[in-house]
């Protein structure tokens, strides 16, 4: 009797310690997410992301994206949106880690949550989504980031990568107004599960070789497609059933390395 108190124990124990491969949602955060493509486009395009979090896990995604998924055939109900193809997992699939997916996960990166952003709060205060927020800055990876958070969700949560705060963060911005994210709705959770995903394309790399890819896709998609995908390609179809050939553009990534850059002069 006592090894078998003993074993289940350590089972107990070694359960407990189990890395996050799901989780139940608790609370979900829509947000309205303006951001600029690429450097050609004349204006921001518009995506509607959501942050699920659990109990101790959080999820943000696209909406948009979210509903293609099991809905492959028809229209969105997403009038004016353009799908932002990015997944971001906080404590999942691994305790203390932030990973950051572009679909289809050929593009992953990691990074440790603790101390990922250098807030500094300062003065200035606002209402947002019905909550009373206060501000506070950062610089991070090329950015610098204004945020408006409310201590009335006392989550260190927020839209993208962004976190860390004494509360959820409603609103920020980059100080070039190149990404805009705004809560529009707070919803208790409807208790339904979120899962990191098990797929076989998932790619680790680091975060300066993820904006040199970006800048890849985005240039020369179709080589892209070629080299990530282990030589294989489909012909570009549009709505309309026409083929066309991919037009290079230039990437605007969240996060900027400017030794990526110097290597395109």
């Amino acid at each position: 009797m006592k090894m078998l108190f003993l074993f289940l124990l350590m089972l107990i124990v070694r359960v407990a310690g189990v890395d996050a491969q799901s989780d139940i949602t608790k609370l979900s955060v829509t947000y309205e997410v303006h951001y600029l493509n690429y450097a050609e486009d004349d204006s921001l395009s518009r995506d509607i992301a959501q942050l699920d979090i659990g109990t101790n896990t959080s999820r943000y995604y696209s909406k948009v994206s979210e509903w293609y998924n099991f809905n492959p055939v028809g229209k969105a109900p997403y009038p004016g949106t353009k799908i932002k193809n990015e997944e971001v997992y906080k404590n999942m699939p691994n305790k203390g880690l932030v990973t950051a997916m572009h679909w289809p996960y050929w593009i992953t990166t990691q990074d440790s949550i603790n101390h990922l952003f250098d807030w500094q709060l300062v003065e200035g205060d606002s209402i947002v989504c019905g909550y009373p927020c206060h501000k506070a800055q950062t610089t991070f990876r090329g950015r610098t980031w204004t945020a408006w958070y409310t201590l009335d969700l006392a989550y260190n949560d927020g839209p993208w990568k962004l976190c860390g705060l004494p509360g959820l963060i409603l609103h920020a911005q980059d100080s070039t107004r190149q990404f805009i994210f705004d809560c529009t709705s707070i919803e208790k959770g409807d208790g339904h599960t979120f899962s990191f995903p098990a797929s076989k394309r998932i790619r680790l790399v680091t975060p300066e070789k993820a904006e040199e890819l970006l800048l890849f896709e985005a240039a020369d998609n179709d080589a892209y497609v070629y080299a990530m995908s282990g030589g294989r390609i489909t012909d570009r179809i549009d709505a309309k059933g026409r083929h066309y050939k991919w037009t290079p553009k230039t990437a605007i990534p969240y996060e900027i390395f400017p030794q990526n850059h110097k290597k395109k002069k």
